[in-house]
């Protein structure tokens, strides 16, 4: 067969593609990926065949935008440059799908997957990479710039989840969408979160059971899988880590590794808390971010800065990871079994933190904390036990 993956959002999203998509090949069948050009070598250096969606550039222009990272206006932000690039997402999946051999497999913002799915009657599935990306009543996402609703009765909750996508999101989405499905002779739809975007062939959780569990109201076609972590190899296809890394990580006791994602261009604030929280426990720390403008100025002893890093070799090696909470970096910590600090931004991020922490693997405070409450946190996750625990989850990560 041939298999159309589509895989639109920061490295955290698309290198799971990458991994189902290598697991594909290794079962004989051709894959083609979908994805912005920024991740043109990483694919290819997977052995993987690349189609690109967007312009040079286009990428680094949306993570120089602010909002991006904002708690409630960052997911609207994204909803616009999806809904901006769907014709060019739509032509560029058809023109790659045949109509007799192939099966299209998207992300939770491959709209143009799910267009040509509509539109070929091609077999397709969802994958959701993130457990916010399924909607549900019993068992609630904790929401950016709304928070928990757990709190609420049922009937509470359901009465508020409908009327927010009823009277906000379908509101703004849904003209621009059936515009957009009007060109190609389909028919309009509503409640494009709860009911569109999720395939009726196959919706895939890409999470193991115990980070979120199926729940009654979930589409009848979904179901979990685990996570599909990505083993990447280094630019020089080594395998390992670069070599001035190597020699930081084995002259001396295990850092803190701090990271804000690979697309948080913002980061500033993040940064400078969690440096200084490393220098005032004595720790080392390792700064990961490829935009150096948002690092302090001078670094504090024993920190160093490396602008990327493969996770599944980098992580084990670290004695704790403060991080924004990304599901990527989120699974790769648990594989590793190293605790967590969290410090979310938007999206996804509050949830997955609030997933981690009742795990026991994380704990979670917001960048403008104080100091001393930074310090207490690193503190407390550097020295409690816990241990393993971690390794149950970090053995149970890698299943699936």
């Amino acid at each position: 067969m041939q298999f159309v993956v589509s895989a639109l959002g920061s490295a955290g999203d698309v290198h799971p593609f990458i991994a189902i998509s290598q697991a594909l090949q290794a079962r004989g069948h051709r894959v083609q990926m979908i994805a912005s050009t920024y991740f043109e070598a990483r694919i290819r250096r997977a052995g993987i065949e690349f189609t690109p969606l967007g312009a040079a550039g286009d990428f680094e222009n949306l993570l120089a935008r602010a909002e991006l990272w904002h708690p409630r206006q960052g997911g609207r932000f994204v909803l616009d440059e999806l809904l901006k690039r769907l014709p060019e997402a739509f032509a560029v999946t058809a023109a790659l799908s045949r109509p007799r051999d192939t099966v299209l497999v998207g992300s939770s913002l491959s709209w143009g997957l799910r267009l040509v799915q509509e539109h070929s009657g091609l077999p397709a599935a969802t994958v959701h990479l993130s457990p916010i990306c399924l909607p549900s009543v019993t068992g609630p996402s904790v929401l950016p710039g709304v928070g928990d609703l757990s709190w609420l009765p049922v009937w509470a909750r359901r009465a508020l989840l409908s009327g927010v996508e009823r009277l906000f999101i379908d509101r703004w989405v849904a003209p621009r969408l059936n515009q957009v499905r009007t060109g190609l002779g389909l028919a309009s739809v509503q409640r494009v979160f709860s009911r569109w975007m999720h395939s009726p062939d196959l919706v895939i959780g890409a999470w193991p059971d115990w980070f979120a569990p199926p729940q009654p109201d979930w589409p009848a076609q979904a179901q979990t899988s685990g996570f599909p972590l990505f083993h990447e190899r280094s630019p020089t296809d080594s395998g390992g880590l670069d070599p001035s890394l190597e020699v930081f990580l084995a002259t001396g006791p295990a850092p803190v590794g701090i990271t804000p994602g690979s697309a948080m261009a913002h980061g500033a604030a993040f940064f400078a808390q969690a440096a200084a929280a490393c220098a005032s426990l004595g720790q080392r720390a390792l700064l990961i971010s490829p935009f150096l403008e948002q690092l302090p100025a001078v670094l504090p002893a024993g920190a160093v800065h490396v602008p990327y890093a493969p996770f599944s070799a980098l992580l084990p090696r670290l004695s704790a990871l403060v991080h924004h909470g990304g599901i990527g970096t989120s699974a790769q910590a648990l594989a590793a079994g190293i605790p967590q600090l969290v410090v979310p931004f938007a999206h996804d991020q509050f949830d997955n933190a609030a997933r981690l922490h009742r795990l026991g693997v994380a704990v979670s405070l917001r960048t403008q904390a104080p100091a001393a409450e930074w310090r207490s946190a690193l503190q407390g996750l550097l020295e409690a036990p816990g241990r393993e625990g971690r390794a149950v989850l970090q053995r149970r990560a890698h299943e699936g």
